[in-house]
């Protein structure tokens, strides 16, 4: 036990350490508060006594009224001048005010006016309320957001501390220099309080942007607005809708404060027959001063352990149940004892327990908001129920004795009790609406194509000639019941995507609509046509005696595609004598060693699509070329034979083959493809790609598989089955009571492996030989974090969780504190608290001082822990002439880091890298690469100098440690200039493809190039004069012929009056099924998501919002803070800087991914040129969902890589 204390004192001490600048603010806070209290209770028992000794009971009733009327005028005034003020300004202002007052009213009493006496018994009610919301108001700036419930409980003892020593030295100093002279006190302490607050003012750093009770960003935000935007904006706010929990506080707040002036007008009356004059001022101090001191007790003891193991929804309870329950005790004991119980009550729970609670409800809302609902709930609210207590009490006084307002009381506090509960709901929604600001917000309509508006859109959208559109319009209405896909046929069989015509020939080829064959005749003949073996293949599906001798002619073909067209069509459906005169093209097909026969009959055999027919794809699957395993694979994917898994599943590991591989083993049929891939998973080596497969599945027995290898897989492996187990629970649902009772079990074990990595960690950094173990094993800690919350997204909402992660891992303090916050009310039992402890944790091993022998120990307990990387590198630290490989691997990686282009990367992704490097030397005067070759390898110089020539004039010189070529890599384009050796050079290459592959093994690699593509692009623009090179920015849809780009305003013309249609339809003001399905052909067009799934773009469509835009008016400007991506539904928008046009963009368009990438300020100003709809993206919806596919990575850098090829010339 004392063990456990000692580790308890130390933490504590240490916390204070690291805090000192944070713990010297809550000193000085404290110091205000006790001032502000002690003030408050020396003004109240001055205005008390000198009120109750002139007038008697019947009079102290109709005090309530004036007062609570002077409490709301004051309130009112605050609530809608102060926020004009910073609030340290104003502060310092309204203490002297009051103490000049303070001052004139004592002279008033000693002139001995009665008058005098109900003025003070209002006044100073009126000076109390308004330095205890200046204090609480100026008190969240002060303090970090993060630390709040370690230290709300250190402020908040101030106010008990003063209650205390202003109660018992009541007690004393009263006989000495009475009641009257009890104000000089009174203004005295006012003025320390004022002290206290120029000290703390000191201690801030940037006190104009502290202190400040509007939010900067937001100003920022609207100022990039015009007014007319800004009204829109408006209109959509206000103080109950931003702040959802604010209604339910402000009923209990009511309720409250009206059961707390009857529970005060019992205990007065009561001691009112009991005392009078300087006894009952001085009882009255001693009642404080012990009310005091267990309030201290509670505070200290109690309050922090409450708050930290059943959070604030459970404390905010506390007061209301044990009020009721005092209350009651009033009402069947009517006596002094009860009523000072109860009393007592209200300083012991109430300004403890009730008043943190209150407090920390409002942290988590932004200072614009929260200083209005506060001065909403101070000023209006309580102050308010004040007044309405006062009229009640001048009426009912005279009926009900004081044990009768216990009915009352009870009554009211039940109604307290039931707003109580309902404000977790709300208060959860308002966390949330911190952290997802423009954020995951699904607008909940689903889609309904059995809608006529809806088939409509999809009817117009098989017209245009968008192949995104087409192709997902056919996907839905080719197996929608009562539809004729046949008079769209002969319109769709001349579309000029390729696409889109082997589709509608593969339906064809199903379906067989009657009449078709001439056409497909005439497709198959075509030199020219695009999809001639589909046709063929199409056309040998009817199976019709008078086409036999054409489609057997086609088996001498020359064109191999065709040919094996042929062979397959023969085989499958023209029985066994297709099958007789396909032979022998057949045999010569699979005995060639030439790829592209290998290659026709790779594909063959899923066209043929007969299972039997399995055994010549073996060799084919093992076959050296990447072009004929993609063919093997989707052969295989058609056969789905059993025999073929083994040789499937060891082309996950290639990236070129392991999208293919993906598909062929997630076609199998659930209860085959389990089984047969479990063993996969065990051994030194499992793959690492198996868990896509299975997210394919999204079936249950998917779901469990993966769940069950989990704590028996190492940490990268890990990391795969969570993120594909993540996606999998978008289609599938919440699960099951015993899933995740494994889920948190999962949890659980990660949240210790935590804290023993902590613990391994401690002292690592300070020997600067394991410097870099430390950090690798800092990162390997940082992902068990992401861990932990991925395995809670599976029993949570997953987009809470998600953000609670971003904001607390990204995000200010603020955002830090509220995303704490969630967690605390979203989890409970032990994962809370280790949650808890975890979050509130800096991260950083401690700093302890270890001898060799235990630092020995710790590394071999990091390499034992599965990671391969960090058993490198602690392999490395500890012996680092042991391997001749691995210490020039580390030399590769400690080079990598020296390059820009390599900035923002851990060891680990530079790792990966550094195993593609391949060297290369160069003698002096040997050319490396000439002008016009082309661009696919980046070059990095480990010694030497390369000179960069163009047309012989020499443009630069690169030395050591520096990188040419980088063009090639990012933007694939052809070499712009020689890069010639000017000296013996030794190089080392890194050719496109090794990283593109490695890039898309790993998303963060992919970002941060889109990060540097940004910042290029940027420095491109901001260097770019003439504006005809600017307009090769182009669109993302850049490359259309002007023929083509007619008939896609000629189709969207009709897309437009469908979805005018749609609009009329709908009785939903256009937020129902047809709306949604616009913004998903839409999405359908733009580049960026042409890869994802139908799921995720119907999610990205719930996502976003619909803006309008008049002509002129201006989307963003340069130098705003940007956050959002758009896509252009309609309309133009001109890109331009100043006068200068560098793009002008038009439908499935669109613009801002340098901001939302990079996170910089906008690079060019954007305005519409006509009346233009925009579909808006937040950037957490674009990291959150799109950027968890590669292709859509991949898209993204290409469209980024053809705007600076455009730029760059």
């Amino acid at each position: 036990m004392k063990r456990i204390s000692g580790k308890r004192l130390g933490a504590a001490l240490g916390r204070i350490s690291a805090d000192g600048d944070e713990y010297r603010k809550v000193a000085l806070l404290f110091a205000y508060l006790m001032f502000v209290v002690s003030a408050s209770t020396v003004g109240r028992t001055a205005a008390d006594a000198l009120f109750l000794s002139h007038f008697d009971a019947s009079a102290l009733s109709k005090m309530y009224l004036p007062q609570a009327a002077a409490l709301i005028l004051t309130g009112l005034i605050f609530q809608r001048y102060s926020p004009r003020a910073r609030i340290d300004r104003l502060i310092l202002g309204l203490i002297p005010a009051i103490t000049a007052l303070v001052v004139l009213t004592r002279i008033g009493a000693g002139l001995g006016h009665n008058w005098t006496f109900p003025v003070i018994y209002v006044a100073y009610d009126v000076f109390n309320f308004l330095m205890i919301v200046c204090f609480w108001q100026f008190a969240p700036s002060v303090l970090d957001q993060r630390k709040v419930k370690r230290t709300i409980g250190l402020v908040g003892s101030g106010g008990i501390t003063g209650g205390i020593l202003s109660g018992f030295g009541l007690k004393l100093i009263v006989p000495i220099v009475g009641t009257t002279n009890l104000i000089f006190f009174y203004a005295g302490l006012q003025l320390l309080a004022a002290a206290a607050v120029i000290l703390l003012v000191r201690m801030v750093d940037n006190p104009g942007e502290t202190f400040s009770q509007t939010d900067k960003k937001a100003q920022a935000s609207a100022a990039s607005k015009s007014k007319k935007r800004q009204a829109k904006d408006t209109e959509k706010e206000g103080l109950f809708a931003s702040v959802p929990h604010l209604k339910y506080v402000a009923i209990m707040s009511a309720a409250l404060i009206l059961a707390l002036t009857f529970v005060d007008y019992q205990f007065k009356v009561i001691l009112r027959g009991e005392l009078q004059n300087e006894a009952l001022a001085g009882f009255m101090g001693s009642f404080y001063g012990w009310a005091g001191l267990l309030a201290l007790f509670v505070q200290v003891f109690i309050a922090g352990r409450l708050l930290t193991r059943f959070g604030v929804m459970a404390a905010i309870l506390v007061f209301p149940v044990v009020l009721f329950a005092g209350s009651l005790g009033v009402l069947l004991v009517p006596m002094l004892a009860t009523a000072v119980l109860v009393k007592g009550s209200d300083k012991v729970v109430g300004d403890t327990i009730n008043a943190s609670v209150n407090q920390l409800i409002m942290f988590p809302i932004p200072p614009k908001w929260r200083n209005r609902a506060k001065s909403f709930l101070d000023g209006i609210v309580r102050n308010g129920a004040k007044g309405v207590a006062a009229i009640s009490l001048i009426a009912l006084s005279p009926v009900l004795s004081a044990q009768q307002f216990s009915y009352l009381i009870l009554a009211l506090l039940v109604l307290c009790v039931a707003a109580a509960i309902k404000v977790k709901g709300a208060y959860l929604k308002t966390l949330l609406a911190t952290l997802q600001t423009d954020g995951a917000k699904l607008d909940g309509s689903e889609l309904d194509f059995m809608d006529p508006a809806s088939r409509g859109l999809l009817e117009a959208a098989l017209r245009s000639p968008d192949k995104q559109q087409v192709l997902y319009s056919l996907r839905i209405l080719r197996d929608m019941e009562g539809f004729d896909l046949a008079p769209h046929l002969p319109h769709l069989l001349r579309h000029p995507a390729r696409e889109v015509v082997v589709k509608i020939l593969q339906h064809v080829e199903r379906a067989k609509p009657a009449g078709l064959e001439p056409e497909l005749s005439a497709l198959a003949r075509d030199s020219h046509g695009q999809a001639r073996p589909q046709a063929l293949l199409a056309l040998t599906a009817y199976a019709r005696e008078e086409y036999l001798d054409e489609i057997t002619g086609y088996l001498e073909d020359s064109d191999l595609e065709l040919k094996s067209c042929a062979i397959a069509g023969l085989i499958k459906y023209y029985g066994i004598e297709g099958m007789f005169l396909a032979v022998g093209a057949l045999k010569p097909l699979l005995e060639s060693t030439d790829e592209e026969e290998r290659s026709a009959v790779a594909g063959l055999f899923g066209r043929i699509g007969i299972k039997a027919f399995y055994k010549p794809l073996i060799p084919l699957l093992q076959d050296a070329s990447p072009r004929v395993l993609r063919l093997a694979l989707r052969s295989a994917e058609a056969l789905q034979v059993r025999e073929l898994v083994p040789y499937i599943v060891p082309l996950l590991q290639h990236g070129d083959t392991r999208k293919n591989a993906i598909d062929a083993l997630a076609a199998y049929d659930e209860k085959t493809i389990v089984p047969l891939l479990e063993p996969y998973f065990d051994g030194d080596h499992p793959v690492m790609h198996l868990p896509k497969v299975f997210e394919r599945l999204a079936t249950p027995a998917a779901f469990d598989m993966l769940l069950s290898r989990y704590a028996k897989s190492d940490f990268e492996l890990r990391n795969k089955l969570l993120e594909a187990l993540i996606r999998m629970q978008r289609s599938a649902g919440p699960p099951a009571d015993k899933q995740v009772a494994v889920i948190e079990r999962l949890a659980a074990a990660e949240m210790e492996l935590y804290w023993q990595l902590s613990e391994r960690m401690s002292g690592l950094g300070m020997a600067e030989a394991y410097h870099d173990a430390a950090e690798v094993a800092g990162q390997v800690q940082e992902r068990t974090v992401w861990r932990i919350f991925q395995l809670l997204a599976l029993v949570y909402d997953a987009a809470t969780i998600q953000a609670v992660y971003a904001n607390w891992s990204e995000g200010d303090a603020r955002q830090q504190a509220n995303a704490m916050e969630v967690m605390d009310q979203l989890t409970h039992g032990p994962i809370r608290m280790e949650l808890a402890r975890i979050m509130t944790s800096s991260g950083a091993a401690a700093v302890a001082s270890r001898t060799e022998a235990q630092l020995a120990e710790q590394l071999a307990w990091l390499a034992a822990q599965g990671d391969e990387w960090l058993r490198q590198v602690i392999g490395f630290a500890m012996n680092p002439e042991g391997s001749d490989s691995l210490k020039d691997h580390m030399a590769r990686i400690r080079m990598l880091r020296g390059f820009s282009l390599f900035q923002g990367l851990t060891s680990r992704e530079l790792s990966a890298l550094a195993e593609k490097l391949t060297p290369v030397e160069a003698k002096r005067g040997e050319t490396v690469f000439r002008a016009e070759d082309d661009g696919n390898s980046l070059y990095l110089i480990r010694g030497g100098r390369i000179g960069i020539y163009r047309r012989g004039e020499k443009l630069s010189e690169r030395g050591v440690g520096e990188s040419f070529g980088q063009s090639g890599v990012l933007i694939r384009r052809v070499r712009s200039a020689d890069a010639v050796a000017e000296a013996d050079s030794s190089l080392w290459r890194l050719d496109a493809e090794d990283f593109y592959e490695v890039m898309f093994d790993r998303s963060v690699i992919a970002i941060e190039m889109m990060k540097l593509l940004s910042r290029r692009l940027r420095t491109a623009i901001a260097g770019q004069k003439k504006p005809e090179n600017a307009a090769a920015l182009g669109s993302a849809g850049e490359g259309a012929e002007d023929a083509s780009q007619a008939d896609a305003a000629a189709a969207a013309k009709e897309i437009a009056a469908a979805a005018q249609e749609a609009a009329a339809a709908s009785t939903s003001d256009g937020d129902g099924a047809d709306s949604l399905l616009r913004r998903v052909l839409i999405l359908q067009k733009i580049d960026l998501f042409a890869h994802l799934s139908h799921e995720d773009i119907v999610r990205l469509a719930q996502m976003v919002d619909e803006v309008e835009y008049a002509p002129g008016e201006a989307v963003c400007k340069v130098g705003d803070y940007g956050d959002m991506l758009y896509g252009i539904i309609e309309g133009t928008v001109r890109v331009h800087r100043g006068g200068e046009t560098l793009a002008s963009l038009g439908e499935g368009d669109c613009f801002g991914e340098m901001a939302i990438i990079d996170s910089g300020p906008r690079s060019a100003d954007c305005t519409a040129t006509e009346h233009t709809v925009l579909l808006q993206l937040h950037r957490d919806q674009v990291f959150s969902l799109c950027f968890q596919n590669m292709d859509v990575l991949r898209s993204m850098l290409q469209v980024m890589g053809n705007r600076l090829k455009g730029m760059i010339g």
